[in-house]
């Protein structure tokens, strides 16, 4: 079981990604802005972070530069619709350029977004467990 943190502005998505991927056994904690999910990490450890880029109060890549610095080893996936100044695709090579592990475009496919939840798990484990038998 992972601890997951879900922060998207619009309440529906919020509520689907929670109940999607509690089903998959994961503790799940949501905000509804970046300035809100950033005060959850500096109290709660997460392995990932799920976050929109395009949100009030502190956007997802001030969300994602906030968590690289202060907890490198959460991971992260992003995902937008875009705005009406910067296409999606922009945004989600921005965020990946930041350190964002995975970035999925709006509308969700939330297949593909559990599907990536589990690779960045797995690969967050994976590292961790590697780390463990060089020490």
């Amino acid at each position: 079981m992972s601890r997951i943190l879900v922060i998207d502005d619009q309440p529906h998505i919020r509520t689907i990604i929670h109940e999607l991927l509690s089903y998959d056994n994961h503790q799940i904690d949501c905000a509804e802005n970046g300035k809100i999910g950033l005060m959850l990490i500096r109290r709660q450890n997460y392995d990932l972070v799920i976050t929109d880029v395009i949100m009030p109060e502190r956007d997802g890549l001030e969300v994602i530069k906030a968590i690289k610095t202060d907890f490198p080893d959460t991971r992260i996936i992003v995902m937008t619709g875009g705005a009406t100044r910067i296409d999606a695709e922009n945004l989600l090579g921005m965020a990946n350029a930041m350190g964002a592990d995975r970035a999925l475009l709006k509308p969700l496919d939330f297949m593909k977004l559990q599907a990536a939840v589990r690779e960045v798990l797995d690969s967050a484990y994976q590292s961790h467990n590697q780390g463990v038998a060089h020490a």
